[in-house]
Protein backbone atom coordinates (compact mmCIF):
# COMPACT_ATOMS: atom_id res chain seq x y z
CA UNK A 1 0.00 0.00 0.00
CA UNK A 2 1.53 3.47 -1.18
CA UNK A 3 2.20 6.25 1.87
CA UNK A 4 -1.03 8.03 0.17
CA UNK A 5 -3.40 5.59 1.26
CA UNK A 6 -1.60 4.46 4.38
CA UNK A 7 -2.22 8.55 5.38
CA UNK A 8 -5.75 8.51 4.67
CA UNK A 9 -6.19 5.45 6.84
CA UNK A 10 -4.46 6.81 9.63
CA UNK A 11 -6.10 10.45 9.46
CA UNK A 12 -9.78 9.07 9.65
CA UNK A 13 -8.28 7.12 12.68
CA UNK A 14 -7.39 9.90 14.58
CA UNK A 15 -9.93 12.26 13.43
CA UNK A 16 -12.91 9.40 14.29
CA UNK A 17 -10.62 8.88 17.50
CA UNK A 18 -11.00 12.04 19.04
CA UNK A 19 -14.14 12.69 18.26
CA UNK A 20 -15.30 12.91 21.67
CA UNK A 21 -18.43 14.94 22.39
CA UNK A 22 -19.07 14.09 25.45
CA UNK A 23 -15.60 15.14 27.06
CA UNK A 24 -16.33 18.43 27.64
CA UNK A 25 -19.40 18.24 30.05
CA UNK A 26 -17.71 15.19 31.63
CA UNK A 27 -17.45 16.57 35.09
CA UNK A 28 -21.07 17.76 34.73
CA UNK A 29 -22.27 14.52 34.03
CA UNK A 30 -20.53 13.00 37.16
CA UNK A 31 -21.87 15.46 39.45
CA UNK A 32 -25.36 15.69 37.45
CA UNK A 33 -28.75 13.45 37.80
CA UNK A 34 -26.81 10.68 36.14
CA UNK A 35 -23.97 9.57 38.45
CA UNK A 36 -24.64 12.11 41.66
CA UNK A 37 -20.83 12.03 42.69
CA UNK A 38 -19.99 15.54 44.83
CA UNK A 39 -16.96 17.59 43.21
CA UNK A 40 -15.05 16.20 45.98
CA UNK A 41 -15.48 12.34 45.14
CA UNK A 42 -14.83 13.12 41.59
CA UNK A 43 -11.58 15.52 42.88
CA UNK A 44 -10.19 13.17 45.23
CA UNK A 45 -11.46 9.68 44.40
CA UNK A 46 -12.47 9.32 40.91
CA UNK A 47 -9.59 11.81 38.54
CA UNK A 48 -6.37 10.81 40.41
CA UNK A 49 -6.81 7.16 39.36
CA UNK A 50 -6.34 7.99 35.57
CA UNK A 51 -3.10 9.52 36.70
CA UNK A 52 -1.85 6.61 38.07
CA UNK A 53 -2.41 4.33 35.57
CA UNK A 54 -1.33 6.33 32.41
CA UNK A 55 1.92 6.19 34.46
CA UNK A 56 1.59 2.40 35.36
CA UNK A 57 0.72 1.54 31.39
CA UNK A 58 3.14 3.67 29.85
CA UNK A 59 6.45 1.85 29.44
CA UNK A 60 4.86 -1.36 29.35
CA UNK A 61 2.65 -0.12 26.27
CA UNK A 62 5.89 1.77 24.66
CA UNK A 63 7.37 -1.56 24.71
CA UNK A 64 4.98 -3.45 23.40
CA UNK A 65 4.18 -0.98 20.69
CA UNK A 66 7.68 -1.18 18.88
CA UNK A 67 7.78 -5.33 20.09
CA UNK A 68 4.44 -5.89 18.21
CA UNK A 69 4.86 -3.33 15.41
CA UNK A 70 2.40 -0.16 16.60
CA UNK A 71 -0.75 -1.78 14.40
CA UNK A 72 -2.13 -3.63 17.47
CA UNK A 73 -1.44 -1.37 19.62
CA UNK A 74 -3.53 1.04 17.89
CA UNK A 75 -6.30 -1.43 17.74
CA UNK A 76 -5.68 -1.63 21.85
CA UNK A 77 -6.24 1.92 21.75
CA UNK A 78 -10.01 1.97 19.92
CA UNK A 79 -10.78 -0.85 22.49
CA UNK A 80 -9.61 0.50 25.45
CA UNK A 81 -11.42 4.05 24.42
CA UNK A 82 -14.73 2.25 23.47
CA UNK A 83 -14.28 0.43 26.97
CA UNK A 84 -13.82 3.31 29.09
CA UNK A 85 -17.20 5.42 27.53
CA UNK A 86 -19.09 1.92 27.23
CA UNK A 87 -18.15 1.83 31.07
CA UNK A 88 -18.74 5.26 31.96
CA UNK A 89 -21.85 5.45 30.84
CA UNK A 90 -23.22 1.84 32.15
CA UNK A 91 -21.24 1.83 35.37
CA UNK A 92 -23.04 3.49 38.54
CA UNK A 93 -21.09 2.76 41.99
CA UNK A 94 -17.62 4.67 42.47
CA UNK A 95 -15.73 1.56 41.84
CA UNK A 96 -17.03 1.35 38.59
CA UNK A 97 -16.28 5.06 37.92
CA UNK A 98 -11.82 4.34 39.42
CA UNK A 99 -12.40 1.15 36.58
CA UNK A 100 -13.04 3.74 34.17
CA UNK A 101 -10.17 6.06 34.78
CA UNK A 102 -8.26 3.49 34.81
CA UNK A 103 -9.69 2.16 30.88
CA UNK A 104 -8.77 6.03 30.52
CA UNK A 105 -5.07 5.91 31.28
CA UNK A 106 -4.68 2.66 29.37
CA UNK A 107 -6.63 4.41 26.68
CA UNK A 108 -4.28 7.61 26.64
CA UNK A 109 -0.99 5.29 27.09
CA UNK A 110 -1.80 3.67 23.78
CA UNK A 111 -2.09 6.69 21.71
CA UNK A 112 1.76 6.57 21.30
CA UNK A 113 1.16 3.84 18.75
CA UNK A 114 -0.84 6.53 16.14
CA UNK A 115 1.63 9.23 16.64
CA UNK A 116 4.54 6.87 16.04
CA UNK A 117 3.40 4.41 13.82
CA UNK A 118 3.80 6.79 10.43
CA UNK A 119 7.28 6.76 10.67
CA UNK A 120 7.56 2.84 10.46
CA UNK A 121 4.68 2.36 7.90
CA UNK A 122 6.19 5.42 5.26
CA UNK A 123 9.30 6.32 3.81
CA UNK A 124 11.33 9.05 5.23
CA UNK A 125 11.07 10.99 2.79
CA UNK A 126 7.28 11.67 3.60
CA UNK A 127 7.70 12.41 7.52
CA UNK A 128 6.50 15.94 6.87
CA UNK A 129 3.52 15.74 5.12
CA UNK A 130 2.19 12.62 6.99
CA UNK A 131 3.08 14.36 10.40
CA UNK A 132 1.05 17.43 8.93
CA UNK A 133 -1.54 15.23 7.71
CA UNK A 134 -1.84 13.19 10.91
CA UNK A 135 -1.78 16.47 12.99
CA UNK A 136 -4.54 18.15 10.65
CA UNK A 137 -6.69 14.97 11.40
CA UNK A 138 -6.45 15.27 15.41
CA UNK A 139 -7.36 18.87 15.44
CA UNK A 140 -10.11 18.40 13.18
CA UNK A 141 -11.78 15.42 15.37
CA UNK A 142 -11.12 17.69 18.29
CA UNK A 143 -12.65 20.80 17.09
CA UNK A 144 -15.96 18.99 15.25
CA UNK A 145 -16.19 17.34 19.13
CA UNK A 146 -16.53 20.60 20.61
CA UNK A 147 -18.74 22.13 17.84
CA UNK A 148 -21.54 19.18 18.49
CA UNK A 149 -21.12 18.58 21.97
CA UNK A 150 -22.09 22.78 22.06
CA UNK A 151 -24.74 22.28 19.33
CA UNK A 152 -26.55 19.70 20.40
CA UNK A 153 -26.75 20.66 24.09
CA UNK A 154 -26.98 24.51 23.62
CA UNK A 155 -30.47 23.73 21.18
CA UNK A 156 -31.62 21.28 23.43
CA UNK A 157 -31.28 18.20 21.07
CA UNK A 158 -29.20 15.93 23.27
CA UNK A 159 -28.09 15.67 26.83
CA UNK A 160 -24.88 14.95 28.07
CA UNK A 161 -25.40 11.12 28.79
CA UNK A 162 -26.66 11.20 25.14
CA UNK A 163 -23.36 12.36 23.69
CA UNK A 164 -21.94 9.16 25.42
CA UNK A 165 -23.31 7.38 22.60
CA UNK A 166 -22.06 9.86 19.90
CA UNK A 167 -18.43 8.85 21.47
CA UNK A 168 -19.20 5.20 21.98
CA UNK A 169 -20.09 5.22 18.20
CA UNK A 170 -16.88 7.39 17.05
CA UNK A 171 -14.64 5.00 19.17
CA UNK A 172 -16.05 1.62 18.11
CA UNK A 173 -15.80 2.55 14.69
CA UNK A 174 -12.24 4.17 14.78
CA UNK A 175 -11.61 0.32 16.60
CA UNK A 176 -12.86 -1.39 13.23
CA UNK A 177 -10.98 1.35 10.44
CA UNK A 178 -7.81 0.04 12.74
CA UNK A 179 -7.95 -3.05 11.21
CA UNK A 180 -7.41 -1.38 7.95
CA UNK A 181 -4.18 -0.22 8.74
CA UNK A 182 -1.33 -1.83 6.75
CA UNK A 183 1.17 -3.83 8.93
CA UNK A 184 5.00 -3.05 9.09
CA UNK A 185 7.72 -4.87 8.82
CA UNK A 186 9.90 -3.03 11.12
CA UNK A 187 10.06 -0.93 14.06
CA UNK A 188 12.88 1.26 15.81
CA UNK A 189 14.10 -1.62 18.67
CA UNK A 190 12.90 -4.91 18.41
CA UNK A 191 12.59 -5.21 13.97
CA UNK A 192 14.87 -2.50 13.38
CA UNK A 193 16.89 -5.34 10.61
CA UNK A 194 19.70 -2.90 10.04
CA UNK A 195 21.14 -2.18 12.77
CA UNK A 196 20.82 -6.08 13.93
CA UNK A 197 22.66 -7.25 10.67
CA UNK A 198 25.87 -4.66 11.16
CA UNK A 199 25.39 -4.51 15.18
CA UNK A 200 28.57 -7.09 16.23
CA UNK A 201 30.46 -5.37 13.55
CA UNK A 202 30.08 -2.08 14.15
CA UNK A 203 30.45 -2.18 17.95
CA UNK A 204 32.87 -4.64 19.19
CA UNK A 205 31.33 -3.89 23.01
CA UNK A 206 28.10 -5.30 21.63
CA UNK A 207 28.03 -9.14 21.15
CA UNK A 208 25.80 -11.66 23.02
CA UNK A 209 27.27 -13.67 26.12
CA UNK A 210 28.44 -16.69 24.70
CA UNK A 211 26.99 -18.85 27.37
CA UNK A 212 23.57 -17.25 26.50
CA UNK A 213 23.84 -18.01 23.16
CA UNK A 214 25.03 -21.65 24.04
CA UNK A 215 21.62 -22.25 26.77
CA UNK A 216 19.49 -21.18 23.80
CA UNK A 217 17.97 -24.87 22.10
CA UNK A 218 15.70 -23.44 19.96
CA UNK A 219 16.18 -20.85 16.94
CA UNK A 220 12.99 -18.93 18.10
CA UNK A 221 14.32 -18.65 21.99
CA UNK A 222 17.18 -17.43 20.52
CA UNK A 223 15.26 -14.87 17.60
CA UNK A 224 13.37 -13.81 20.77
CA UNK A 225 16.80 -13.14 23.03
CA UNK A 226 18.29 -11.75 20.31
CA UNK A 227 15.92 -8.93 19.81
CA UNK A 228 15.31 -8.29 23.24
CA UNK A 229 19.45 -8.41 23.63
CA UNK A 230 19.34 -5.37 20.34
CA UNK A 231 16.62 -3.65 22.02
CA UNK A 232 18.39 -3.22 25.02
CA UNK A 233 21.77 -2.20 23.41
CA UNK A 234 19.65 0.60 20.87
CA UNK A 235 17.76 2.55 23.84
CA UNK A 236 20.79 2.33 25.94
CA UNK A 237 22.86 4.01 23.07
CA UNK A 238 19.63 6.89 21.52
CA UNK A 239 19.37 7.50 25.90
CA UNK A 240 23.07 8.16 25.79
CA UNK A 241 23.22 10.24 22.55
CA UNK A 242 20.35 11.91 23.48
CA UNK A 243 20.46 12.72 27.08
CA UNK A 244 24.44 14.20 27.18
CA UNK A 245 23.42 16.73 24.85
CA UNK A 246 22.82 19.82 26.90
CA UNK A 247 20.65 21.81 24.50
CA UNK A 248 18.20 18.40 24.62
CA UNK A 249 18.04 18.17 28.34
CA UNK A 250 17.28 21.76 28.53
CA UNK A 251 14.56 21.66 26.52
CA UNK A 252 13.35 17.95 27.47
CA UNK A 253 13.10 19.79 31.13
CA UNK A 254 10.37 22.29 30.50
CA UNK A 255 8.82 19.75 28.14
CA UNK A 256 8.27 17.26 30.76
CA UNK A 257 7.50 19.39 33.68
CA UNK A 258 5.13 22.01 31.55
CA UNK A 259 3.28 18.73 30.22
CA UNK A 260 2.60 17.81 33.82
CA UNK A 261 1.21 21.16 34.89
CA UNK A 262 -1.13 21.36 31.73
CA UNK A 263 -2.18 17.59 31.81
CA UNK A 264 -3.06 18.42 35.66
CA UNK A 265 -4.91 21.68 34.72
CA UNK A 266 -6.31 20.13 31.22
CA UNK A 267 -7.92 17.15 33.72
CA UNK A 268 -9.36 19.17 36.61
CA UNK A 269 -10.23 22.80 34.96
CA UNK A 270 -13.68 21.53 35.13
CA UNK A 271 -14.20 21.25 38.45
CA UNK A 272 -12.92 25.06 38.82
CA UNK A 273 -15.96 25.86 35.96
CA UNK A 274 -18.35 24.24 38.18
CA UNK A 275 -17.75 26.56 41.36
CA UNK A 276 -18.83 29.51 38.45
CA UNK A 277 -21.87 28.23 36.45
CA UNK A 278 -23.91 29.36 39.19
CA UNK A 279 -27.35 28.70 39.02
CA UNK A 280 -28.05 28.94 35.15
CA UNK A 281 -26.31 26.25 34.00
CA UNK A 282 -27.98 26.20 30.24
CA UNK A 283 -24.95 28.91 29.73
CA UNK A 284 -22.53 26.26 29.49
CA UNK A 285 -20.33 26.57 27.16
CA UNK A 286 -17.42 24.10 27.64
CA UNK A 287 -18.06 22.51 24.24
CA UNK A 288 -17.83 25.79 22.53
CA UNK A 289 -14.72 26.62 24.50
CA UNK A 290 -12.88 23.39 22.81
CA UNK A 291 -13.49 24.03 19.42
CA UNK A 292 -12.12 27.79 19.89
CA UNK A 293 -9.23 26.64 21.97
CA UNK A 294 -8.52 23.98 19.29
CA UNK A 295 -8.80 25.92 16.05
CA UNK A 296 -6.62 29.37 18.09
CA UNK A 297 -4.23 26.51 19.13
CA UNK A 298 -3.55 25.14 15.46
CA UNK A 299 -2.88 28.38 13.76
CA UNK A 300 -0.27 29.55 16.43
CA UNK A 301 1.51 25.91 16.14
CA UNK A 302 1.59 26.55 12.29
CA UNK A 303 2.56 30.04 12.69
CA UNK A 304 5.28 29.43 15.23
CA UNK A 305 7.18 26.73 12.86
CA UNK A 306 7.46 29.34 10.30
CA UNK A 307 9.60 31.52 13.47
CA UNK A 308 13.32 32.12 12.59
CA UNK A 309 14.70 32.86 16.17
CA UNK A 310 17.90 32.21 17.42
CA UNK A 311 16.26 29.84 20.47
CA UNK A 312 19.97 28.32 21.66
CA UNK A 313 20.50 31.89 23.11
CA UNK A 314 16.86 32.93 23.88
CA UNK A 315 14.98 29.99 24.56
CA UNK A 316 15.21 29.87 28.32
CA UNK A 317 14.19 33.43 28.86
CA UNK A 318 11.40 32.49 26.47
CA UNK A 319 10.46 29.17 28.35
CA UNK A 320 10.69 31.38 31.25
CA UNK A 321 8.52 34.58 30.48
CA UNK A 322 5.96 31.92 29.12
CA UNK A 323 5.73 29.71 32.70
CA UNK A 324 5.62 33.09 34.28
CA UNK A 325 2.41 34.14 32.05
CA UNK A 326 0.96 30.38 32.77
CA UNK A 327 1.27 31.00 36.59
CA UNK A 328 -0.42 34.16 36.14
CA UNK A 329 -3.19 32.89 34.13
CA UNK A 330 -3.81 30.01 36.64
CA UNK A 331 -3.89 32.26 39.91
CA UNK A 332 -6.59 34.38 38.30
CA UNK A 333 -8.11 31.08 38.03
CA UNK A 334 -7.95 30.24 41.59
CA UNK A 335 -9.18 33.77 42.23
CA UNK A 336 -12.09 34.61 39.60
CA UNK A 337 -15.76 33.20 39.87
CA UNK A 338 -16.61 34.92 36.36
CA UNK A 339 -16.97 31.89 33.82
CA UNK A 340 -16.58 33.72 31.08
CA UNK A 341 -13.17 35.15 32.30
CA UNK A 342 -11.93 31.46 33.18
CA UNK A 343 -12.84 30.07 29.67
CA UNK A 344 -10.92 32.85 28.11
CA UNK A 345 -7.76 31.99 31.03
CA UNK A 346 -8.22 28.26 30.15
CA UNK A 347 -8.02 29.41 25.82
CA UNK A 348 -4.91 31.41 26.69
CA UNK A 349 -3.50 28.84 28.66
CA UNK A 350 -3.67 25.97 26.25
CA UNK A 351 -2.82 27.89 23.19
CA UNK A 352 0.57 28.97 24.81
CA UNK A 353 1.03 25.88 26.06
CA UNK A 354 0.96 23.91 22.39
CA UNK A 355 2.60 26.76 21.08
CA UNK A 356 5.84 26.96 23.31
CA UNK A 357 6.00 22.79 23.21
CA UNK A 358 6.28 22.67 19.74
CA UNK A 359 8.98 24.95 20.05
CA UNK A 360 10.59 22.14 22.32
CA UNK A 361 9.68 19.43 20.22
CA UNK A 362 11.50 20.82 16.95
CA UNK A 363 14.30 21.69 19.12
CA UNK A 364 14.94 18.37 21.02
CA UNK A 365 14.13 16.75 17.21
CA UNK A 366 17.29 18.80 15.61
CA UNK A 367 19.48 17.65 18.07
CA UNK A 368 18.88 14.05 17.82
CA UNK A 369 18.45 11.11 14.96
CA UNK A 370 15.27 10.14 13.26
CA UNK A 371 15.62 6.74 15.45
CA UNK A 372 16.00 8.45 18.72
CA UNK A 373 12.99 11.11 18.51
CA UNK A 374 9.95 8.17 19.86
CA UNK A 375 12.56 7.49 23.11
CA UNK A 376 12.93 11.06 24.56
CA UNK A 377 9.49 11.18 23.22
CA UNK A 378 8.75 8.49 25.81
CA UNK A 379 10.77 9.52 28.34
CA UNK A 380 9.65 13.46 28.23
CA UNK A 381 6.30 12.05 28.85
CA UNK A 382 6.98 9.20 31.42
CA UNK A 383 8.88 11.81 33.52
CA UNK A 384 5.60 14.10 33.25
CA UNK A 385 3.34 11.57 34.84
CA UNK A 386 5.65 11.00 37.25
CA UNK A 387 5.56 14.46 38.31
CA UNK A 388 1.75 14.39 37.61
CA UNK A 389 1.03 11.67 40.28
CA UNK A 390 3.22 13.07 42.68
CA UNK A 391 1.37 16.18 42.29
CA UNK A 392 -1.96 14.63 42.26
CA UNK A 393 -1.50 12.19 45.06
CA UNK A 394 -0.16 15.61 47.23
CA UNK A 395 -2.98 18.35 46.30
CA UNK A 396 -5.56 15.74 45.20
CA UNK A 397 -5.85 11.89 45.04
CA UNK A 398 -3.42 11.38 48.50
CA UNK A 399 -4.97 12.87 51.64
CA UNK A 400 -1.42 14.43 52.14
CA UNK A 401 -3.05 18.26 51.71
CA UNK A 402 -6.76 18.06 52.08
CA UNK A 403 -7.36 20.85 48.93
CA UNK A 404 -10.60 22.50 47.64
CA UNK A 405 -10.21 22.52 43.67
CA UNK A 406 -9.13 26.42 43.52
CA UNK A 407 -6.17 25.76 46.00
CA UNK A 408 -5.04 22.94 43.75
CA UNK A 409 -4.92 25.98 40.93
CA UNK A 410 -3.45 28.00 43.09
CA UNK A 411 -0.89 25.46 43.82
CA UNK A 412 -0.63 24.96 39.91
CA UNK A 413 0.01 28.68 39.82
CA UNK A 414 3.08 29.09 41.90
CA UNK A 415 4.11 25.31 40.04
CA UNK A 416 4.54 27.45 36.90
CA UNK A 417 5.60 30.54 39.02
CA UNK A 418 9.27 28.24 40.34
CA UNK A 419 9.19 26.66 36.87
CA UNK A 420 9.59 30.20 35.48
CA UNK A 421 12.02 31.01 37.76
CA UNK A 422 14.33 28.37 37.60
CA UNK A 423 14.29 29.14 33.60
CA UNK A 424 15.24 32.99 34.09
CA UNK A 425 18.22 31.67 36.55
CA UNK A 426 19.36 29.36 33.44
CA UNK A 427 18.58 32.03 30.72
CA UNK A 428 20.61 34.72 32.83
CA UNK A 429 24.05 31.90 32.75
CA UNK A 430 23.52 31.58 28.96
CA UNK A 431 23.28 35.28 28.61
CA UNK A 432 27.07 35.73 30.65
CA UNK A 433 27.98 32.47 28.78
CA UNK A 434 27.70 34.56 25.01
CA UNK A 435 28.99 37.80 26.40
CA UNK A 436 31.88 35.95 27.85
CA UNK A 437 32.86 34.64 24.59
CA UNK A 438 31.95 37.78 22.90
CA UNK A 439 28.90 36.57 20.61
CA UNK A 440 26.37 39.19 19.56
CA UNK A 441 22.42 39.09 20.48
CA UNK A 442 20.30 38.43 17.56
CA UNK A 443 16.99 38.24 17.99
CA UNK A 444 15.94 36.60 14.45
CA UNK A 445 18.26 34.14 13.14
CA UNK A 446 18.15 31.20 10.86
CA UNK A 447 17.78 28.11 12.88
CA UNK A 448 20.72 26.27 10.82
CA UNK A 449 23.20 29.68 11.50
CA UNK A 450 21.84 29.21 15.47
CA UNK A 451 23.08 25.92 15.88
CA UNK A 452 25.90 26.39 13.99
CA UNK A 453 26.98 29.32 16.29
CA UNK A 454 26.35 27.22 19.44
Amino acid sequence: MNWKKTSIILCLFGFVKEFRPSEPFVTSYFTGSWKNFTSEQVNQEIYPYGTYSNLAFLIFIFLMTDFLRYKPVIILCGLSGTATFLTLLLGKSLIEMQIVEILYGLFISTEVAYYTYMYAAVDKTHYQKVTGFTRAAFLFGRFLSGVVAQLTVSYGLLDYEQLLYLTISALGLSTVWAFLLPGVKGSIYFHRVKDSENLSHDNDDIKFDKEIESSMKSPKSKNILLKLKQAYILLWKDFLKAFTNSHVVKWSLWWAFATCGYVQVLNYVQLVWETAYGKDKNKIFNGAVEALYTIIGAVSVFGVGTLRINWSLFGEITLSIFSFIEGILLFVSYKSYDIWLLYGVYVAFGVIYHTVITVASFEVAKHLSEDSYSLVFGINTFLALVLQSLLTFLVAGGNVFILDIRQQFLVYSGYFGVLGLIFMIMALFTIINYRRQGRSFQFWLHEERAINES
